[in-house]
């Protein structure tokens, strides 16, 4: 299992980056750009993080025990954040601000929280659930 990021650990790095689950989803159909992407950062020498909330969805989706064991050996591929008090309460206040006038979800929400809270960057396919939210570093990873 991976390992929970400490305070002291995340987001020291300007290079840090949160993966978002379309990342870990195209990670695990095998999609040569995802690999490609998470072989290049750490050549690079960039720490990859994942929320504890992408890793639950990357989880839910599987549809039998294989799946679930390959998902929990991709997980443990990458430093895993848990949730503290200081995301839940960022990810409060971007559903306050965003769920109403973008339609900005709760994992979503507790995912951009993360990257903000810990000074990640983050990297989705989905840049569009995230782009509105002010402060945000958030990429295309490939």
């Amino acid at each position: 299992m991976a390992h929970p990021a400490s305070r002291s650990t995340v987001g020291t790095l300007m290079a840090d980056k949160l993966l978002d689950t379309t990342v870990l989803i195209d990670l695990s159909r095998g999609k040569v750009a995802a690999a490609d992407f998470v072989d290049n950062e750490r050549q690079l020498g960039t720490r990859l993080f994942v929320s504890v909330v992408s890793a639950m969805e990357l989880i839910v989706g599987c549809r039998d025990k294989a799946e679930v064991t390959k998902a929990e050996k991709q997980i443990a591929d990458f430093q895993l954040v848990q949730l503290t008090p200081a995301i839940s309460q960022q990810a409060y206040t971007l559903v306050l601000t965003y769920s109403k006038s973008h339609g900005l979800m709760i994992p979503d929400a507790l995912i951009a929280a993360t990257a903000l809270t810990e000074s990640l960057e983050l990297m989705s396919d989905n840049v569009r659930h995230f782009n509105m939210i002010t402060g945000l570093n958030v990429s295309r990873p490939y």
